[in-house]
């Protein structure tokens, strides 16, 4: 299976896609010589990202995740050093206005969720660091264990046995 890129000035060159998706990403860099740190993906030719740069095992199939016989446009992802995503930038020259305003979109729909996710993992952080202390309450019959409050000091006494087990 093979698929079309597209980069510069109306130039394009064909890829086998049987292959991880993490090689064709290098390949792509390397023929376009764009440095192994860029992030760079593909998006089609309506402007939707593929998102090969968050595939989970960048070591699946490219033959999975993009068309045979289509023609995707590469594209720089932008960030800045707290991972905020800024911009998603096409590598031809005048790239149409629907594709930029459409990659636009994108940029900020992978913000919010990039945002999202950070608010979740912290939410779950505090949640971690500052247990809820339950209280301890009598439970009625056939809930557990039986506190008594009985006692000549009014501490509550467990019992730790079966329903015959004595004080």
């Amino acid at each position: 299976m093979f698929v079309y890129i597209k980069h510069g000035d109306g130039e394009q060159f064909l890829t086998n896609t049987n292959c991880p998706v993490m090689l064709l990403l290098q390949h792509v860099r390397a023929k376009l010589g764009l440095p192994e740190s860029d992030l760079v993906d593909l998006c089609d030719e309506r402007g939707v990202l593929k998102l090969l740069f968050l595939l989970q095992q960048p070591q699946e199939s490219a033959s999975r995740q993009l068309t045979s016989r289509s023609t995707y446009t590469v594209c720089s992802i932008n960030r800045q050093s707290d991972g905020a995503y800024v911009s998603v930038t096409p590598h031809v020259v005048n790239p149409d206005p629907s594709l930029l305003e459409a990659l636009q979109t994108q940029t900020d729909n992978l913000e919010k969720a990039r945002l999202k996710y950070l608010r979740a993992l912290e939410d779950k952080r505090s949640s971690v660091e500052t247990p809820s202390q339950a209280q301890a309450t009598p439970q009625g019959k056939g809930k557990g264990k039986n506190v008594h409050m009985d006692t000549v000091d009014d501490e509550p006494q467990r019992r730790t046995g079966g329903r015959r087990s004595r004080n």
